[in-house]
């Protein structure tokens, strides 16, 4: 389940400024992704600005030393992680780090539900009216293993 949305600054909505989301119907209350990006001008290319991840299937993510700095390059960060845009953004060349936004950093406050996660991920990204993302169809399975 996926959605993509355009985003709007001060009423105007801002060409190529997308929210996205994603996760899948049949692993209910985790794996979520919430990134906003944009594209370039010739609209060829999305640009990640910054994602959050929500109880990864991958049980979390591993910062690469040599792509990564401050206190979490080389160390592996919980599943559920901010990738920030200060911990991607590479200031001499005004530019993102390459891949799809390679350093993360845990998140301090636990986030229980669905609820939680949308609520912080509306807070941290600046969005008004986060609440209009409903809460996914999950299909649950008592012998899911």
């Amino acid at each position: 389940m996926r959605f993509a949305v355009p985003l709007e600054i001060d009423g105007i909505t801002e060409s190529g400024l997308i929210l996205t989301g994603g996760t899948y119907a049949h692993h209910p209350d985790e794996h979520v992704t919430f990134e906003m990006a944009v594209n370039d001008y010739a609209g060829t290319r999305r640009i990640r600005l910054c994602r959050l991840d929500w109880r990864s299937l991958q049980d979390g993510h591993s910062n690469l030393r040599k792509k990564c700095s401050g206190q979490w390059a080389g160390k592996r960060v919980p599943a559920t992680h901010l990738h920030t845009f200060e911990a991607n953004w590479i200031e001499g060349e005004q530019r993102m780090k390459k891949g799809k936004l390679p350093c993360a950093e845990p998140i301090s406050q636990p986030l229980q539900t669905f609820d939680e996660l949308r609520s912080f991920v509306g807070s941290y990204f600046r969005i008004n009216n986060i609440s209009v993302v409903p809460t996914p169809n999950w299909v649950y399975d008592l012998f899911r293993s």
